[in-house]
């Protein structure tokens, strides 16, 4: 019997003791189900007060119940998740619900109609939505809230944990607090803390250091070196403890809608679908952009015209500025701009090297002498970017992408970076609307890599709303 068996025991008998004192629903899922309720019985009452919706109004008050039953039955009450997972679980039980309700509408001999029950569904979720979303923004503005929010104490071989910690410390969210950590092989004697977390050596120890720190869960770091049997044990003790367990995967992202727990032939594995950038729908997005474009070209064109006479008058030189770009596969492509700079604006870098402001292979001066009066003005605005229209037209660009790069950028790319030219360069995306020429070199490729690994129809919609945003405040754009 190793040393974690004997302690689960010990662990199991002293767990069953506090079990009672623990709550097994989070008293989160607890105030979500009686959120849910009164949404449920405002769109009922709503429902009631249109003419000829409804008849009896005491039956219809059935819907509450129900509502609330579909959702729990999505597990939204007790299962962990982002606002979007919350948000398709309700999705989920308002598209079930209709079809239930009208079952027992048609057994109590209730007469109500099918787009009524929807209606209400629908708003339902609506306003469900909404609380999620308070919940969420409550949690980053560093409310503790349980089943949401979490103290941790994470676990695993010594060199997985640093990663996961340093992860952990980069979240946006907040929703993980590491109090502590347990390093399951090597000698912690002279190892300093994670980041200022306190180590104790063990995985046996990790129920007693989740106790002593206050923490409710573990998040556990699987490694080869770690034996199976050891991770079941600690999984028992934990379970035993009340405390809540999470698994890291390693990944570092996680797609939407791409990773599935495969749980055949009782070995449970992560699997991770392919892109969808490998699907149809990247073809329609093709297609949309070129139409998209050539319409918006036929429209702004009058526009174009005034721009491009204004930049004429302004400085000597042409209207329109060409530069070879690499597009999608590396290959290369000549993008169209309204001309900003002077014309010898290339032959003068190497003089003005030492004011480079950006990191990495970008070149960025925020108050670049070589920048004329009108394209100044046309950079904050952005409408410099319109004759990109072309290239989008003409396939070698799409509407919403990463950024395209010069030829000398893409030279310097290690080979993590050259990830971002599996797809077209856009016009915008999600280095425009998160700053632009504000972001670090680094945030500006995590940003490329998350929109080639989540690339969606819908993502590029959100992308487009936001781009509006993000010219009108005109940050980062110089």
């Amino acid at each position: 019997m190793t040393v974690l068996s004997a302690r689960a025991t010990a662990v199991a008998t002293t767990g069953r003791e506090e079990a009672g004192g623990r709550a097994t629903v989070h008293r989160t899922g607890r105030v979500l189900a009686a959120a849910d309720a009164a949404a449920a019985t405002v769109a009922v009452l709503v429902a009631i007060l249109l003419p000829g919706a409804v008849g009896r109004a005491g039956p219809a008050f059935l819907f509450v119940p129900l509502w609330v039953a579909a959702v729990s039955a999505t597990g939204d009450y007790r299962l962990p998740g982002h606002l979007a997972a919350h948000a398709r679980r309700l999705a989920v039980a308002a598209l079930m619900l209709p079809t239930a309700a009208l079952l027992t509408a048609e057994v109590i001999g209730y007469a109500v109609s099918a787009s009524v029950v929807t209606s209400v569904s629908v708003g339902s979720a609506a306003v469900g939505g909404l609380t999620r979303g308070a919940v969420a923004l409550a949690a980053r503005r560093g409310i503790r809230l349980s089943g949401v929010t979490h103290r941790v104490v994470v676990a695993g071989a010594a060199d997985t944990l640093q990663g996961l910690v340093e992860r952990l410390g980069q979240s946006r969210t907040h929703r993980f607090a590491v109090v502590g950590a347990c390093v399951a092989v090597g000698d912690t004697a002279d190892r300093p803390p994670l980041g200022g977390i306190p180590v104790v050596s063990g995985l046996a120890a990790c129920v007693p250091t989740a106790r002593v720190s206050g923490a409710d869960a573990v998040i556990l770091a699987p490694d080869a070196a770690l034996p199976a049997a050891d991770l079941q044990r600690l999984c028992w003790c934990l379970e035993e403890a009340g405390v809540a367990i999470f698994m890291w995967t390693g990944l570092h992202s996680s797609p939407p809608g791409r990773l599935h727990l495969d749980v055949g032939e009782r070995l449970p594995l992560l699997h991770l679908g392919a892109p969808r950038r490998l699907g149809p729908s990247h073809l329609v997005k093709h297609v949309l952009d070129r139409v998209a474009a050539t319409l918006a070209l036929l429209l702004l064109a009058p526009l174009l015209l005034v721009l491009a006479t204004a930049v004429r008058l302004d400085s000597p030189g042409p209207a329109f500025f060409r530069q070879t770009r690499i597009g999608r596969a590396d290959v290369p492509f000549t993008m169209w701009k309204l001309r900003t700079m002077s014309c010898d604006a290339d032959q003068v870098v190497a003089d003005l090297l030492d004011l480079n402001e950006a990191a990495g292979p970008l070149f960025k001066i925020q108050q670049d002498p070589r920048v004329t009066r009108v394209g100044r003005w046309l950079r904050r605005t952005s409408l410099d970017e319109l004759p990109q229209l072309i290239n989008v037209a003409l396939g070698h660009m799409s509407l919403v992408g990463p950024r395209p790069a010069l030829p000398s950028e893409v030279a310097a790319y290690l080979p993590d970076v050259r990830h971002r030219l599996v797809v077209r360069p856009g016009m915008t995306g999600l280095w425009q609307v998160s700053g632009r020429s504000d972001l670090s070199w680094e945030d500006a490729v995590r940003l490329d890599q998350q929109y080639v690994d989540n690339w969606s129809l819908l993502l590029d919609a959100r992308i487009l709303l936001r781009t509006a945003g993000a010219v009108l405040r005109g940050r980062g754009a110089y």
